[in-house]
């Protein structure tokens, strides 16, 4: 009894072991095919993607905008598109250009087709289609067209552009997704017409959709995408389960039919292979004891065990990543080794929701750097993201980010490679900065501001100086020399006089140095280079020192602000001369080097005080740090060095400063995003 019930056992948990063996198996068979309809979908429907892409980029040609035939001829003949591709323009009665064709040759009518009423309410409807399977008059073959509505200012339809994917191209994006020997694979039109199809490396364009597929999908909506698998039977009369996916981008259906006698293999094998064992097992069986039972009852419990705690662990694992990705704010994508998305969080989805993006799963499935590249040459922020992504895909860079600006909102992208499981991937993270950019912005400007105000004061300071003050010491000049007549009996007192006006005397000189620092040449009318000159001279015929000032014509080249920026650096560090160094000889360098200007300013004073800690470290005053700001602000680098003997105060400057402010432009100013997937469904940058 006890020997039966352990072979029953035996044979039991064998039996459970090879059909759970073979639902597995049977489970990866279906997903294999349903995973190979959908990618082939996917692959169709970026194929339309990019072309429609191509399309709008085109409607927009200043040729085409101007009507000019000949113009739109050329660069339709200039443009690149896939193998086996051509363009037409269409006004709403006839083709007016054809890339297959010579220019002012006669072209065919709509009216030469047989549905072409269809196909014009369609545009006019949708504002782009994909056409069934049709016959290209010019060139004779088998096509699909894809068009684009054109609209007056009024919003008019006047015509359209149109594009073509031909059978061979249809048939290569086939080829390309591998499948198992004698399955098939097909691609039909919204009619389930057979556009393209192909079975053991042959390719056709007869094998006619199986009815049951043709029932289940009849009454689909338009703009409905739709998953599924169906029992039927082919051309052949061979029983097969189809994976399909109908689109609902292009509305067409991609299928996968493997025959049901392959998914039906596993079970048959798993029968055959439970013969032998069971037989093995009854001998096994025989000569085994209770202990040994126990001992196999308790390990394959241990095993059952720790496989189950296994599974949870990981489910617990998965479940907390994505409730974690979730949970952030900023919009994240997972990219395989390929750089196709194969996942999104919530907030990538909420975002393509409020901006109305329909692309089928928001961009998964879709190869993000293909997307990037396909918005064309024009587009710097969507191809500078494409270069990223591919050093990172190539093992080139382990980390890449970028700024870019998305309607009225500017995000910061950041993207790293990692390894999962022996493969790569990327995670790429969109972060919304608009906040901290308008921050820089509203802090360049309160600095700019600043500045402005502390030149006006120091002008109005040095008007005063020169006006007023001078005058004053002047008139107490004239009494001091009645004073020194009327005290010349008295040589204590005319020596003390003779002090007053030496002291007058010095402060004159220092008021008249001081009121020039504060009050300098006039930069707009006499440039740069001469107003550097004038204001070197100047101060140091004033303030009694030598200079040797070498300044390059050159320099007058510079824009505005790094003028006023490279006068206010000069006038801060000789300010600084005058009131700490002590010096005799100054030097004054400014010249340019490709596009920077660069200038330099020394003295042979004191020089800086050697501290020994940076708590004690020598003050500028909060002229110097200004003008650190300031140059930074334009791109550039200032230093000041020095020691016992001398200081030097180096400035570099780009030659055209960058645009201060640049996020306060208007949201319709800046370009239609290309880093999404905006593309697939043709709408407008999000608000």
């Amino acid at each position: 009894m006890v020997f039966t019930a352990i072979v029953l056992v035996a044979c039991v948990l064998a039996a459970i072991l090879l059909v759970s063996r073979v639902i597995a198996e049977q489970d990866e068979i279906r997903h294999r095919a349903g995973q190979a309809s959908v990618a082939l979908s996917f692959a169709l429907d970026q194929e339309v993607a990019a072309l429609n892409y191509l399309l709008k980029g085109l409607s927009k040609s200043p040729a085409l905008l101007s009507s000019d035939a000949k113009a739109v001829y050329d660069q339709f003949k200039a443009t690149p598109v896939p193998e086996g591709s051509w363009l037409n323009l269409n006004d709403l009665e006839r083709q007016l250009v054809n890339t297959l064709r010579p220019f002012g040759t006669t072209l065919p009518r709509h009216t030469d087709f047989a549905n072409y009423q269809e196909q014009l309410d369609r545009i006019r409807d949708r504002r782009w289609s994909v056409s069934g399977r049709m016959l290209g008059l010019v060139k004779g073959e088998t096509v699909i067209a894809l068009s684009l509505r054109l609209d007056d200012a009024e919003g008019r339809m006047t015509g359209f552009i149109t594009t073509f994917l031909s059978q061979a191209r249809l048939s290569q994006i086939l080829a390309d997704q591998a499948v198992p020997v004698g399955w098939t694979k097909g691609l039909y039109d919204r009619k389930f017409l057979p556009i393209a199809t192909e079975r053991d490396g042959q390719k056709g364009f007869d094998i006619e959709a199986p009815a049951e597929l043709v029932a289940h999908l009849t009454d689909a909506g338009p703009a409905s995408t739709i998953e599924g698998a169906v029992e039927a039977v082919d051309d052949r009369g061979v029983p097969v389960l189809i994976a399909f996916r109908r689109s609902g981008a292009t509305n067409w259906t991609t299928t996968v039919a493997m025959p049901l006698a392959d998914l039906r293999a596993p079970l048959v094998g798993a029968l055959w292979q439970m013969i032998a064992p069971a037989a093995l097992l009854m001998i096994a069986g025989g000569l085994a004891t209770v202990f040994t039972a126990r001992q196999a009852e308790a390990a394959l419990s241990v095993l059952s065990g720790q496989l189950l705690v296994h599974k949870g662990e990981e489910r617990r694992a998965k479940g907390l990543l994505k409730a974690s990705l979730d949970a952030l704010s900023a919009h994240i994508a997972i990219l395989d080794a390929s750089g196709t998305v194969i996942s999104v969080n919530r907030a990538w989805h909420s975002f393509a929701k409020r901006n109305e993006y329909t692309s089928p799963g928001h961009g998964v499935g879709l190869n993000y750097v293909d997307v990037c590249r396909s918005a064309g040459p024009n587009e710097k922020a969507a191809l500078l993201v494409a270069d990223g992504l591919s050093a990172l895909l190539s093992g080139e860079r382990l980390e890449f980010g970028t700024q870019y600006p998305c309607g009225d909102r500017w995000f910061l992208l950041r993207a790293a490679r990692f390894r999962h499981e022996g493969a790569v991937h990327v995670v790429v993270a969109h972060e919304d900065i608009t906040d901290l950019i308008i921050t820089k912005r509203d802090l360049a400007e309160t600095a700019d501001r600043l500045l402005h105000l502390q030149v006006e004061e120091r002008q109005r300071i040095g008007v005063e100086l020169h006006d007023s003050t001078t005058q004053h010491l002047t008139a107490a000049g004239l009494c001091l020399a009645r004073a020194h007549v009327l005290a010349v009996e008295h040589p204590d007192i005319d020596a003390a006089l003779g002090s007053v006006g030496t002291n007058i005397d010095e402060a004159q000189r220092e008021i008249r140095t001081l009121s020039f620092l504060l009050y300098p040449p006039d930069l707009q009318r006499d440039g740069l280079a001469l107003t550097l000159r004038d204001f070197v001279h100047g101060f140091a015929r004033r303030a009694g020192l030598t200079v040797r000032a070498r300044i390059d014509l050159t320099i007058d080249a510079a824009d505005a602000q790094v003028c006023w920026a490279a006068l206010r650096v000069t006038q801060e560090c000789l300010a600084n001369v005058r009131r700490h160094a002590r010096a005799t000889r100054i030097t004054v360098d400014a010249r340019t080097e490709g596009n920077m200007l660069r200038l330099r300013v020394a003295d042979d004073g004191v020089g800086l005080p050697q501290m020994s800690s940076s708590a004690s470290r020598p003050k500028l005053g909060v002229g110097i740090p200004g003008m650190q700001a300031r140059v930074r602000q334009l791109g550039g680098e200032l230093s000041v060095t020095g020691g016992r003997k001398g200081v030097t105060v180096s400035a570099t400057m780009p030659l055209s400063a960058p645009p201060v402010g640049e996020v306060s432009r208007f949201p319709e100013e800046w370009p239609e995003p290309n880093s999404g997937f905006a593309p697939m469904a043709g709408n407008k940058p999000p608000r």
